[in-house]
């Protein structure tokens, strides 16, 4: 969904009045953004004949810079001598302008970065074949007299004719990190050379040898040799030996000496091509990769005849908020008449950085099966839900089913029959439930642990006349476990006096990890003098023993304030959690016993996205999700892709590069989860894609609640309640739920539905991560065959092998 600026929704009469001409660099009409950094922008532009071009444009700031100016004359003459099959020529130039440009030919696919991110990582012959055509484009690039310095997965175009490496010579003027200004880094630090750190000067092509084995390496793991680009990167590069676990056994020999510290050891670009034979262009070209490549085909064909989009409003400001970019290529498109099936799906994924402000993670490309959805079975059951829930969520626990909203409202049933066996909170009607609630007025439903629940209550001030106090009005607080059929509490182990549970985060064992309210001081009615009531209302986690009680530390919790994600886990060795911080998002690792730190590691911000760090981390592309299965820390975020780090020190396992929209959830050893309209299986033990299936329905993207759960024999995926209009606005999507068979992936059945009747769009919603009025949240829960779904107000019971 997109939330509105003030001042861009909508049209005066004087702007619909007003003509917008098409905004141009030199002869070419700008068609849409392709990205930027620091110091210069890159637009895809149109010929008068319908040629496509990449233009790159100095920024203003920089375009009256004598010394700037003079490099990237310098830099452009340079890069005009380059050519190769596997480089990007340079067909215009205008180094005298009032904004400094350069165009080259548009290479409509995707970036190795972006082809990771949503193909997954390579295997030893996509990597012979990536190998080999990188050390060809070395060989042209140093034949004529250069070093390229900056090559990194996104200056690598993948096309169907193979890579193409972009960026070569101009990159040094145009990038915010190549300046070369005395004490200056130049290039990407994850891939930098020893010798670059220490001095750009006197960096010859032995640097891009160095650099193209840190590609393979990220292409095969998902990560570079001397792990991400962080703060530490560069003493890394310079002090540690290079991580090759992932990497092919046949390919290791070859990249240790490519990343030898010393530059004369390295082989040379011929060397390369010699021990990577034999190499196959053709397998570069994974399913994955075609896709992505038809569909940007696709887009380019349309590109090349549909109206340009306006520029900038006559006699706005920069800066002034502008129409979507994307609302106005799609008006152009319908009034153009030629949105074939499937173009508003690439448009809208590819939409610059209007995919940033909308859903997010949405797939370039995909290597997975379409399915064909089939009807449901007949349910098993379909009762209404008897208390308010918001924020629905459901679990499964034998025979029982629980539906609960915050642990304040929570409703059980019969697995067989559906039948309500307890309920507590508010009613459907608004009112306080006064019978058959085993939680009692004081008493609140935390959550579970393994086939129990875990609950929470107060009990009464207590008076004891020998003490000369009055009243205790002490806030006495206990945890307990229970039976899922009868909610009532057993094994009660009181708190200390004045700490009172809040939200659940995670438990393991007998160790639960609350949120807490700590309250300092509570009075005594008739004591003196009267004691002032206080509460440390700040946010704390709290490891509590529930075999007594005991609270075993407290530590701040600043995990940020993001409604989406599910961003805590727990397991033998202690509690994990995220945290947002200035420079992106930090896992930390803390001690089950003492609270202690075990370890954390950084996962940096993009320096070249729009949003400040906090908030790539707070909604974007660092928003977290993570799960803890085994020996094993599974994270999902957009940059890192799925990560599995070692639970006992922190060390990475594995990575696979992808977009996800649902918390990894841990079958076997199987890890799931969905993006927006896909669904994907990961192997536990390496990283490797064991399926993905591809849904013709838009997949829940609302971290808020659970939206896939999985057994052995099945996976359930919640459809999303909300889609996007040919305006880009909100508006009501599918109700329902996918069911596949977890081993392969093959879809058994599809329930949809149309939203709640009171659910309408919200152009304008209240505050960001909000839903539109009306639109309730659908959750699932799975237990073996069974497959339950709560959302429209009932909970329905299917069998999953039925379809």
């Amino acid at each position: 969904m997109e939330a509105q600026i003030p001042g861009a929704g909508g049209e005066s009469a004087s702007e619909a009045e007003t003509t917008i001409l098409p905004a141009t660099i030199g002869p070419y009409v700008v068609m849409r953004r392709l990205g930027g950094g620091g110091m210069g922008v890159v637009d895809l532009c149109r010929t008068v004949s319908g040629r496509l071009v990449a233009v790159k444009q100095v920024r203003e700031e920089f375009a009256d810079d004598p010394a700037f100016r003079s490099r990237f004359r310098r830099e452009v003459a340079t890069a005009r001598r380059v050519s190769g099959v596997y480089t990007v020529p340079v067909v215009d130039a205008d180094t005298e302008g009032p904004r400094p440009w350069i165009a080259t030919t548009y290479i409509a696919g995707p970036t190795l970065d972006q082809a990771l991110r949503t193909g997954g990582t390579m295997r030893e012959p996509a990597l012979r074949a990536l190998g080999t055509a990188l050390a060809e484009a070395l060989q042209v690039i140093h034949a004529e007299g250069l070093v390229h310095r900056d090559i990194k997965p996104g200056n690598i175009l993948l096309s169907s004719d193979g890579p193409r490496v972009i960026d070569f010579g101009i990159a040094k003027a145009l990038g915010d990190t190549r300046l070369t200004h005395t004490g200056t880094v130049i290039g990407s630090p994850a891939f930098m050379a020893p010798e670059q750190i220490a001095s750009s000067h006197d960096t010859g092509p032995e640097a891009d040898v160095f650099a193209l084995a840190g590609i393979l390496v990220y292409a095969a793991c998902g990560e570079g040799p001397f792990g991400p680009g962080d703060e530490g990167v560069l003493h890394r590069v310079v002090t540690a030996e290079p991580d090759m676990d992932g990497v092919p056994p046949a390919l290791r020999p070859l990249l240790l000496r490519c990343l030898d510290k010393t530059p004369s050891r390295r082989p040379t670009p011929e060397q390369i091509l010699a021990e990577l034979a034999p190499a196959q262009p053709d397998d570069l070209l994974t399913p994955a990769l075609r896709a992505d490549l038809a569909a940007r085909a696709q887009e380019a064909e349309l590109m090349a005849v549909v109206p340009p989009p306006p520029g900038t409003l006559p006699g706005t400001r920069p800066g002034t908020a502008q129409p979507s970019r994307r609302r106005v290529l799609l008006g152009a498109l319908a009034a153009a008449g030629v949105l074939a099936a499937g173009g508003t799906a690439v448009l809208a994924t590819r939409g610059g950085g209007d995919a940033k402000k909308g859903t997010g993670g949405a797939p370039l490309g995909t290597s997975a099966r379409t399915i064909e959805l089939t009807d449901p079975p007949k349910p098993l059951w379909s009762t209404p839900l008897p208390v308010s829930v918001a924020l629905g969520q459901a679990t499964a626990l034998g025979s029982t089913v629980v539906a609960y909203d915050s642990g304040s409202t929570a409703v059980a049933f019969d697995a067989a029959s559906g039948r309500v066996r307890w309920l507590h909170g508010i009613g459907s009607d608004g009112r306080l439930v006064t019978g058959n609630d085993p939680f009692g007025a004081t008493g609140r439903f935390l959550g579970t642990l393994g086939s129990r629940l875990l609950v929470t209550g107060t009990s009464t001030p207590k008076f004891d006349p020998s003490s000369g106090k009055g009243f205790d009005f002490g806030l006495h607080s206990y945890v307990a476990t229970a039976d899922p059929a009868s909610a009532r509490p057993v094994g009660k182990q009181n708190l200390p006096v004045n700490v009172m549970p809040g939200t659940m985060l995670a438990a393991h064992d007998q160790t639960v990890y609350c949120q807490i309210t700590t309250l300092a001081a509570m009075p005594s009615y008739g004591a003196t003098p009267a004691p002032t009531a206080t509460a440390d209302t700040g946010q704390k986690v709290a490891a509590i023993d529930l075999a007594t009680g005991n609270v075993r530390w407290t530590q701040p919790l600043d995990a940020g304030g993001s409604l989406f994600g599910i961003r805590y886990s727990a397991d033998r060795h202690g509690f994990y959690f995220t945290q947002d911080t200035d420079s992106g998002l930090t896992v930390h690792a803390l001690d089950a016993a003492s609270g202690r730190t075990r370890w954390s590691v950084k996962v940096p911000a993009d320096p070249d996205n729009k949003l400040p760090p906090y908030m790539q981390a707070g909604g974007g592309e660092l928003n977290s999700s993570l799960t803890a299965a085994g020996d094993l820390l599974i994270t999902v975020n957009i940059k890192g892709g799925m990560t599995a780090y070692d639970a006992a020190t922190g060390r990475r396992r594995w990575s696979v590069s992808m977009t996800a929209a649902s918390a990894p959830t841990v079958v076997g050893d199987l890890v799931l989860t969905n993006e927006l309209n896909r669904v994907q299986a990961v192997d536990l033990r390496d990283g490797s894609i064991r399926w993905r299936v591809q849904s013709p329905v838009q997949l829940s993207s609302i971290g808020m609640v659970r939206t896939l759960a999985a057994s052995k024999q099945v996976t359930a995926v919640v459809f999303s309640p909300l889609t996007l209009d040919s305006k880009g606005a909100s508006v009501p999507g599918t109700a329902g739920c996918l069911a596949l068979r977890t081993s392969d992936g093959r879809e058994l059945w599809a329930l949809r539905e149309k939203p709640s009747a009171g659910a309408t769009a919200s152009p304008s919603p209240r505050v960001i991560g909000s839903l539109p009025a009306g639109i309730d949240l659908w959750s699932v829960a799975v237990d073996e065959n069974n497959v339950y779904i709560t959302g429209g107000n009932r909970v329905r019971a299917y069998r999953a092998d039925a379809g």
